[in-house]
């Protein structure tokens, strides 16, 4: 299983491919603001339809299925960041505006 840091590594990458498909760098507030909103997350067991905790966490899939589609909505959230903003780099607001669209549209028991 993959360390808290190596899955929040990999968090960025997918990203920043998604800022980079839209030729977006990340700013360090960005970062930021994955970091504030993922970090913990990661080994946090994901919540049932009444809330309620549930195992696994996001580290104990990430290298499975749930894992892969973790990364392309990360890649997505990127790719949405760059699409919302104005300059050729990707600001925090820009992160936390795609992060919030595409958790909203999730029905995944660790996006709610």
């Amino acid at each position: 299983m993959p360390t808290q840091d190596e899955v929040f590594a990999s968090i960025i990458s997918s990203v920043e491919a998604g800022a980079k498909s839209e030729e977006k760098e990340l700013k360090e507030s960005a970062r930021d603001a994955i970091r504030k909103r993922y970090f913990d997350w990661i080994v946090e067991p994901g919540k049932n339809q009444q809330l309620e905790p549930v195992e696994p966490t996001p580290q104990d899939v990430w290298d499975e299925p749930q894992g892969a589609m973790f990364r392309s909505k990360f890649e997505e959230i990127g790719w949405l960041a760059a699409q919302e903003s104005v300059s050729g780099e990707v600001a925090g607001e820009e992160i936390n505006t795609a992060s919030e669209r595409i958790e909203s549209d999730s029905d995944c028991p660790w996006c709610r």
